[in-house]
């Protein structure tokens, strides 16, 4: 990690795409739960690799430099939703899914009406496997706040799913 930190100090870019090549399918994870399309995920990787390659310097604690990756794409992945809200399909389907697949994209259908704090700490615990620890971390709230979020977001969800809107 701290090699990746030394090497884009010292603009070397590769190093970073490298970085994020390694990562790739976990940072694809958090794009999809927000956008769901494969090029506008596209689009927020490259302009996350930018963004890290260009303030790399604000970066305080270099054992914090994925958190705080993870946070500048999360950011990027919301600035994309809400640019592009108006034209968002919620039918987007990956040709011959399996019912496993329909079932897990109609739930994150149900996922995405839940109010943005609900929804990110959900996606983040949920689908992204982060600690509550991390994403307290991650989005600079505190432990407690997390914690509240997940069980008010799930308590949403739930009342979603037994009124029969999710198969």
């Amino acid at each position: 990690m701290e090699e990746v930190i030394r090497c884009v100090k010292k603009k070397e870019m590769e190093a970073l795409v490298n970085w994020f090549d390694e990562k790739h399918s976990d940072f694809y994870k958090i794009g999809w739960a927000y956008l769901r399309r494969h090029h506008d995920i596209e689009d927020v990787f490259q302009t996350t690799i930018l963004k890290v390659y260009d303030h790399i310097n604000q970066l305080r604690e270099p054992q914090y430099f994925e958190t705080w990756v993870t946070s500048i794409f999360i950011n990027e992945c919301k600035r994309l939703y809400r640019k592009r809200k108006k034209e968002f399909d919620q039918d987007v389907e990956p040709i011959g899914a399996s019912h496993q697949d329909h079932t897990k994209m109609e739930l994150l259908d149900r996922l995405e009406q839940l109010e943005e704090p609900y929804k990110e700490v959900i996606i983040l615990k949920y689908i992204n496997d982060f600690s509550q620890e991390d994403i307290a971390d991650l989005l600079e709230i505190p432990l407690g706040t997390v914690k509240s979020r997940v069980y008010r977001g799930l308590k949403r969800l739930r009342k979603q799913l037994q009124k029969g809107e999710v198969v």
